[in-house]
């Protein structure tokens, strides 16, 4: 009652006052908007779909990239089973729709309201729930337990800056962690800290995380010469990819790639900002630098020619893991900002060696992993960022080798999609024999 209280009285207007300006003037959110409602598209009919039905959501990109392994691992345990996909933005659903094939049905998950999310639930009426990561929302959890939905949280991940909130508001969330059947955790420190929010220890298992599974199996021989002939790159240059940008950043990678260029004149870097819409900012701390335009990857498309210019910045979504392929040396951001950090897995899956800030809490079994086989390198300041890639550059032959080993020690930890399939294959069946 708190929670819907709250949810009606202050949230409904805060999301009202920040949205509809964006919709009406900025022409964002409008293809999820109707989604974001309640209301399914017209080629999603889920009353159609036999049962098992299994219900996947997952918020955006990152979460389905990792939900892939998952869902083609069930599909190979139950071929028969309907399979729904709900992502929380519009490049996740894009994602979805191209990466998962398997899947019988695509919805935007409507927001947490009992108006939106219950007529919702009561279409699909799915036998199993599966929640990438950690989404608690208390509407969506308790109605799909109303109608004898099994939930099961996988890839369960509690942060560091999330993890204090959720202990103060324990009391607050122990009737929705209640009503989760199933926590499949990253890591055993993820395992600990649900107990410590109140959830029951029998019903968790630490899986490890699918997103080992999901780039290890993403690195399609010839991305990096299609994509060297798209931005007229030769194979001996010299590149820097910076990934997964976010503001507060761009300066910061800047101001190192000048210090660079005394050393490697002929360096290129490549900025793929975490956020489109920041190209512009970047651009103008460029000019407050004094430095020549950058390249930008839709110009491509119209296409216009490089001409030799030395910064990219990649304007467009969803390329970032094939960009990776380019990369003599890798920065992931997020982490120089206290953002959490970004996926250092992908880089990594392609043997190459990756730079970090100190905010990698949203990685850290990833980045403890690298950093122990000397693939991952933490960084603090410009200086710092500027040396490091420096003394990558100065020894290639040592460098690629700690990436290599990189990439072998992640390897070492796949697997966990199948882990997950099996366990939730246990429910399934035990679903099938019940409506038998």
């Amino acid at each position: 009652m708190l929670y819907n209280l709250l949810l009606h009285t202050l949230v409904a207007p805060l999301l009202a006052a920040y949205y509809l300006p964006k919709i009406i003037i900025g022409n964002k959110y409008r293809r999820s908007l109707a989604g974001k409602l309640g209301r399914f598209s017209k080629d999603f009919v889920p009353e159609k779909l036999p049962h098992p039905r299994i219900w996947f959501h997952a918020v955006s990109v990152g979460e389905i990239v990792a939900l892939s392994p998952l869902v083609q691992a069930i599909k190979r345990l139950h071929p028969q089973a309907a399979i729904i996909v709900s992502t929380g933005t519009e490049t996740g659903q894009d994602k979805a729709r191209s990466l998962i094939v398997e899947a019988d049905g695509f919805l935007f998950l409507p927001l947490d309201f009992p108006m939106f999310v219950d007529p919702a639930v009561e279409r699909i009426r799915p036998d199993l729930f599966v929640l990438m990561e950690t989404e608690l929302w208390p509407n969506l959890i308790h109605s799909l337990k109303s109608i004898g939905a099994f939930i099961a949280l996988v890839n369960g991940r509690i942060s560091d800056r999330s993890f204090p909130r959720y202990s103060r508001w324990r009391r607050f969330f122990s009737s929705t962690l209640d009503s989760i059947d199933l926590f499949l955790m990253s890591s055993e420190i993820d395992a600990s800290r649900v107990v410590k929010m109140g959830a029951s220890t029998d019903r968790i298992f630490v899986t490890g995380n699918t997103k080992f599974d999901a780039c290890l199996g993403e690195t399609p021989p010839g991305t990096a010469a299609q994509l060297s002939r798209l931005l007229e790159l030769n194979e001996a240059d010299t590149i820097w990819v910076a990934g997964s940008t976010h503001p507060g950043e761009h300066e910061i990678i800047l101001d190192a790639y000048r210090k660079l260029l005394v050393k490697f004149p002929e360096l290129i870097l490549i900025i793929v900002p975490r956020h489109v819409e920041r190209t512009p900012s970047i651009i103008e701390a460029m000019k407050e630098r004094g430095m020549a335009p950058p390249f930008l990857r839709s110009s491509v498309d119209q296409g216009l020619s490089r001409n030799g210019r030395q910064v990219v910045i990649v304007d467009r979504t969803g390329e970032l893991f094939q960009i990776f392929s380019l990369a003599t040396v890798v920065f992931v951001g997020g982490s120089l900002v206290p953002k959490g950090g970004q996926n250092i897995l992908e880089p990594a899956a392609w043997g190459k060696m990756v730079l970090f800030g100190p905010s990698m809490e949203d990685f850290r079994d990833a980045r403890d992993i690298l950093v122990r086989v000397g693939a991952g390198i933490e960084v603090k300041s410009s200086d710092d960022l500027a040396l490091r890639v420096e003394r990558i550059l100065s020894d290639p032959q040592k460098s690629a080798e700690l990436g290599r080993k990189g990439r072998e020690e992640i390897l070492k930890h796949s697997g966990s999609a199948a882990k997950n399939a099996e366990i939730l294959s246990e429910r399934i069946v035990k679903r099938l024999a019940e409506q038998s």
